[in-house]
């Protein structure tokens, strides 16, 4: 790095004089030491969270020399780590700004997010006094305080792809179905679930359809993101993320979702958490698996079947891959056989056998399309009494032959590489 750090709150200074944008410098604890901005924005309660929010954005961490850009309730920022090859010396961040007004509409729906816990008023007067500042014109400033910090000239169309490429940034080694299978497979169970009094009430509803918002504005609110580790911001961010599925984990079993089910994804998540490396990824992969709970959780609503047939189905959903008998489910259920046969026909509308057929079959795909197991193997785990049976059953309810339908995926996986 060229510049002296000496020079930094001149620098930062300056762009915001120019610009009107607000300019923060940050040591490498995450501290801000140098803050410009303008007294109606230092004054407002919402953009104060959002200061105590912004450095988990930034890290040593980070091996990235280009600017970076994040967005968070319609609001963008960039931040520049200051780093030689010694040294970590901290952050430059600008922001937020806005590419345009924000409509009452827009101001209406945050509103609604946070169920009317926010300050209308002062959430308007934060918006109006942030400067609004084209996506063009941003990037540029970008490339002008990195020249300052680094003398290099950067390339802006390389900027714009290198920052894309994060946002995709997510590590893609398994899958969380097939983690379910093997759990499934092996036997492995958790605990019963000690159920825990949470807030969390669009997971435990399924209400999908409420999730963006909150994803959308999730910067602003009652809650702060905490430092769980001062000096590993990283590590810090880790920790809350992971936190936080647990007690999404928890509110999905609440809304009906199998404990099993719900622990297995827990346990996904928390591992692909733990090898990701940017905040960006973390944050990505924590909405989807907030989105996957809440998904399951409304397909469940959605399906509304009593408790016994919910008992049911998740009795055979977590031994597919052992020998499930009538008389089995029957004593699970605390009816007769008989009896649990006619009201399971009666909901779901097909018997049992076929329904557990079914589920199988599904557990046979998911199989055939994430692994390399052989197709015999894949039948006999499901309990088919053997090959011909399985795929005859298979392509009973798919049209393929479960080899036609791994070649068939493939195919079409190949074809959409190229």
């Amino acid at each position: 790095m060229e510049i002296a750090i000496q020079d930094l709150q001149y620098i930062c200074e300056m762009f915001y004089k120019v610009h009107g944008i607000p300019v923060f410098y940050l040591n490498q604890f995450g501290e801000i030491e140098h803050e410009f901005s303008g007294r109606n924005l230092r004054d407002n309660p919402y953009y104060n969270q959002i200061k105590k929010q912004i450095s988990v954005y930034t890290y040593q961490e980070s091996q990235h020399d280009f600017p970076i850009f994040f967005s968070n309730s319609k609001l963008n920022f960039f931040f520049i780590n200051l780093k030689n090859t010694n040294s970590f010396w901290g952050t430059i961040i600008l922001g937020p700004t806005l590419v345009s007004e924000v409509t009452d509409e827009d101001v209406s729906k945050i509103f609604v997010s946070f169920k009317g816990k926010l300050h209308k008023r002062k959430l308007i007067e934060y918006y109006q006094s942030i400067p609004i500042i084209d996506s063009e014109h941003f990037l540029t400033i970008s490339l002008l305080v990195y020249y300052l910090v680094y003398q290099k000239k950067l390339d802006q169309s390389m900027v714009i792809q290198n920052n894309k490429a994060l946002a995709l940034d997510i590590i893609e080694t398994e899958n969380p179905e097939l983690e379910l299978s093997k759990g499934r497979r092996n036997f492995i169970f958790h605990s019963n679930l000690s159920y825990e009094q949470i807030l969390l009430d669009y997971v435990r509803n399924g209400r999908i359809d409420k999730l963006q918002d909150i994803f959308d504005y999730s910067i602003i609110g009652e809650a702060e993101l905490g430092l769980l580790s001062k000096r590993n911001r990283l590590r810090s961010e880790k920790n809350l993320m992971i936190t936080g599925i647990a007690l999404v984990c928890r509110a999905a079993i609440e809304g009906g979702l199998n404990d099993e089910t719900a622990f297995t994804l827990s346990d996904f998540y928390i591992q692909r958490i733990e090898e990701l490396g940017t905040l960006k990824t973390i944050l990505k992969l924590t909405e989807e698996a907030i989105k996957d709970f809440t998904n399951r959780v409304n397909q469940i609503k959605t399906e509304k079947y009593s408790p016994t047939i919910t008992t049911c189905h998740h009795y055979i959903y977590d031994h597919l891959y052992e020998e499930i008998t009538l008389d089995q489910l029957a004593e699970v259920c605390h009816l007769s056989p008989n009896y649990l046969s006619s009201l399971f026909k009666k909901e779901v509308g097909i018997p049992i056998s076929e329904y557990m057929q079914r589920q199988r079959v599904e557990e046979a795909k998911k199989l055939l399309l994430l692994t390399n197991y052989s197709i015999s193997d894949i039948g006999t785990w499901l309990n088919f009494h053997d090959q011909s049976y399985f795929i005859k059953t298979f392509k009973k309810y798919t049209s393929l032959t479960p080899r036609q339908f791994r070649n068939a995926h493939f195919s079409d996986h190949q074809s959409s590489e190229t």
